[in-house]
């Protein structure tokens, strides 16, 4: 298990918040993908273990992201709940 500093986990949690702001509609799903990679680079983890499980569940929303921006269409939230909460449950 990796040992997070404060700063860290302050970011973990952040990762958190996104995806329930997510889920009560307070932000879109490019915010939300753009955001978590964001957060995971500034969160500067060592491990490369966490990292590889953390894309893992990242990379799925991804691809909705990628669709939605390809085709223009909106990605409804069912549509990609299920790796959501996957990724909900890791963090």
């Amino acid at each position: 298990m990796t040992k997070f500093n404060e700063h860290q986990t302050r970011v973990w949690q952040n990762m958190v918040s996104l995806i329930d702001q997510y889920k009560s509609h307070g932000i879109d799903l490019n915010p939300l993908v753009k955001g978590l990679e964001g957060l995971l680079d500034t969160g500067e983890f060592k491990d490369d273990t966490l990292i590889k499980q953390w894309y893992t569940f990242w990379i799925p929303l991804e691809i909705y992201n990628a669709d939605k921006l390809d085709t223009g269409e909106e990605v409804k939230q069912k549509e990609v709940i299920k790796d959501l909460d996957a990724m909900h449950i890791f963090l």
